[in-house]
């Protein structure tokens, strides 16, 4: 066999085994959040057969396998539906994908009516499948249909992200360690990308009659398995959390507080300064209420309606509290500010900076200089 492989088919064939081994990790690796991995397993996977397809078009593999095409190998209706259900099984403990959620990936039928369409044609009139009517005809079809899966899919996605950190900031005390930011971000990008297909798409369409080659999406392609194998290098590798369970708290009208509720609230304020709760890095909405021996729906109404503040910012602005107590205290001159933060029930760096000069208006260090030069003059 006498391939002529360039430095894009190299970098396609990287991509290929990269995505294989984290696709293999995500769906077979017992690990917390397996349920979800499986998902972005499967999403990894689309994205390896396809580069596959790519390089044995690429590489003229149909010389030495002539009924290779009849492989199905493009399942592109499968990438939207699968991060979305990852993105919903990550965020919420509660998730669960039932039979009915199977009439998300009927669509997939739909890519495999069309490529036994494509085969019969190349074998009746013994082309290759890309010289075919059907070709021609149908694969811009399932194209302009997957650019759309994927970004409606990923705006859902994006969507419960968003809720699911409103939830994050009513139920955790450190919000940023169960924060999906980077998901988040990620797929914004990866949808922006699916957007670029569209011009790609019309052009080739339009102007090219459909003959741009292989060559001519390359950096589609590899844009496309670099940020997958990214989002699952990103799920694989980083630190798995157990969330509480998720329930969607009930229809409140927002109403000025009643009496009841500011006693209430006075009562919680009192508790929290004389047990020292907020010092529990782990400080949940669910483990403050058993301790007050009082219904998690019932506190976050306290909370919500009688001080006016999320349970994330009504714990942090304690925590900032007692940071700014020990700051102004020589009796801890000899502990690092990361040190201090983390005694005040802080667990992260970034949550501490960004929770501290939001309430101060100045960063931990200039602040701790502010008292140094006061003491100094």
């Amino acid at each position: 066999m006498d391939f002529k492989i360039n430095f894009y088919n190299l970098l396609i064939l990287a991509s290929v085994f990269i995505g294989l081994t984290f696709c293999l990790l995500l769906i077979f690796s017992k690990r917390i959040n397996q349920k979800a991995n499986r998902f972005l397993g499967l999403a990894a996977l689309v994205i390896v057969l396809w580069n596959i397809w790519v390089l044995s078009h690429d590489l003229d593999f149909f010389r030495y396998a002539s009924r290779f095409y009849l492989i199905p190998l493009n399942f592109s209706l499968a990438l939207g539906p699968s991060l979305f259900f990852y993105t919903k099984s990550i965020s919420d403990s509660n998730f669960f994908f039932s039979k009915k959620k199977l009439i998300h990936y009927i669509p997939v039928f739909l890519e495999l009516v069309v490529h036994v369409i494509i085969s019969v044609e190349a074998i009746d009139k013994e082309l290759l499948a890309t010289s075919t009517n059907a070709f021609a005809i149908w694969i811009p079809i399932i194209q302009l249909l997957a650019i759309v899966s994927v970004i409606v899919y990923s705006a859902f996605a994006l969507q419960e992200i968003k809720t699911y950190h409103k939830w994050i900031e009513s139920n955790y005390s450190n919000s940023s360690t169960y924060g999906l930011g980077w998901l988040y971000r990620l797929l914004f990008i990866f949808a922006l990308f699916w957007f670029l297909w569209i011009p790609y798409t019309f052009v080739d369409y339009f102007f090219y009659n459909y003959k741009l080659g292989i060559k001519d999406y390359y950096p589609l392609y590899l844009l496309m398995s670099g940020i997958t194998i990214w989002i699952s290098a990103e799920a694989y590798l980083k630190p798995e959390v157990i969330l509480l369970e998720r329930k969607a708290p009930p229809e409140i009208e927002k109403q000025e507080p009643t009496e009841d509720i500011l006693k209430k609230a006075n009562w919680l304020i009192k508790q929290m300064e004389h047990n020292l709760f907020y010092l529990n890095p782990e400080l949940t909405l669910t483990s403050l209420a058993e301790s007050l021996e009082v219904h998690p729906n019932k506190l976050s109404k306290i909370i919500n309606e009688g001080i006016g503040k999320s349970f994330s910012d009504f714990v942090n602005a304690y925590r900032t509290k007692a940071v700014v107590q020990r700051l102004e205290n020589h009796d801890y001159d000899h502990i690092t500010l990361l040190g201090i933060s983390f005694e005040c029930g802080f667990n992260s760096k970034t949550t501490f900076n960004r929770v501290f000069k939001e309430i101060m208006g100045v960063t931990p260090f200039e602040y701790k200089k502010s008292i140094s030069d006061e003491h100094a003059t």
